[in-house]
């Protein structure tokens, strides 16, 4: 569905459980700065006027610019054909006005209040027969991220440098150029349509579909004291993750949480670092998908971008913004 046909299929939602007149003006020259349109709406006599900003989905790495956005315009209101919970939680407790296609809905403004979150929502249909988003293809998407001339090496080439089957590098590559992520520019050559596109993209698929599959165990530091820095890593089977990364790089964040990506057994890990399993730790093991040839105790900084974006935690979302701006948007 387009933006149109989200807003139309919200609002008559709505009217099934609450009888209201509304009126839709379409604010074209705003649409960069987060505003689709203006939402008049009466209900018992009373009209509200919104400020509306329409999206299929919303995904907690977008988190940080719809608060943004609402910190920016009087009245805001956000239309989605779907929210997740844990997502409409937070609007809520940041009182972000939403309206989700199946009518679910929160507004608190100017003695108007709304809130239904009793409708069920349609399951989501996937991208059928699109292999650029599947474990295996977001392995691949991740690689051309970091090195986007890969894109144009041979397949053979790519299939090593990934470790995926080589009959899979041809059916990634086509469900790239099915979604426009990447442009065909000669029979042999490609190039990235948009990078920051491509990495919303993988972001967004990796929180919901590749991350919680590589997760290994919770632990938590044998020593309460321990210094986290100090930790002997090897650097080629196990690095820091999201919040440790994020200060290794930019000594903006004090970590609370801390991830750790490796090709390293449990037992190694409690015998080499002195780890100990706990449910309830504060330290989060995840299997490394790639291989770690840069001699670094970090994971790649896109990798640590995801990490913190997808968090809840506006400390995170603004050192990601600091590893955005200053090390991977400069070397795109």
């Amino acid at each position: 569905m387009n933006e149109i046909d989200i807003l139309n299929n919200a609002i008559h939602n709505l009217e099934k459980d609450i009888p209201l007149k509304w009126e839709w003006k379409a604010v074209d020259y705003n649409k960069d700065i987060g505003i689709d349109g203006e939402l008049d709406i009466v209900i018992n006599n009373q009209k509200t006027v919104l400020l509306v900003d329409v999206k299929k989905d919303v995904k907690n790495h977008q988190l940080f610019n719809i608060l943004n956005y609402n910190n920016k315009f009087k009245n805001f209101l956000l239309v989605a054909e779907k929210l997740y919970p844990k997502v409409k939680k937070e609007l809520r407790e940041n009182q972000v006005n939403y309206l989700e296609g199946n009518g679910n809905v929160y507004i608190n403004k100017d003695g108007l209040f709304l809130y239904i979150d009793t409708n069920k929502t349609a399951k989501a249909q996937k991208e059928k027969g699109n292999r650029a988003f599947t474990k295996t293809g977001l392995k691949v998407l991740f690689q051309f991220l970091l090195a986007p001339e890969l894109i144009n090496h041979t397949q053979r080439n790519i299939a090593e440098v990934t470790n995926v089957a080589l009959g899979n590098i041809p059916l990634i590559i086509n469900g790239l150029l099915e979604t426009n992520l990447i442009l065909k520019l000669n029979k042999n050559e490609y190039v990235i349509n948009n990078y920051e596109e491509l990495l919303k993209k993988w972001i967004a698929e990796f929180e919901q579909t590749q991350k919680p599959s590589i997760f290994k165990q919770r632990f938590r530091f044998q020593n309460d004291n321990q210094d986290w820095r100090n930790i002997p890593f090897n650097h080629e089977k196990t690095v820091w993750g999201g919040e440790p990364a994020g200060d290794i790089i930019t000594n903006h964040l004090r970590p609370e949480r801390f991830t750790i990506y490796t090709k390293e057994t449990n037992k190694d890990l409690m015998l080499n670092y002195r780890l100990l399993p706990d449910d309830e730790g504060n330290i989060w093991v995840y299997d490394m998908f790639w291989t770690n040839n840069m001699n670094t105790n970090t994971a790649p900084k896109q990798l640590v971008y995801a990490d913190l974006m997808i968090t809840n935690d506006k400390r995170c979302k603004e050192t990601a913004k600091l590893i955005f701006n200053e090390h991977i948007q400069p070397n795109v």
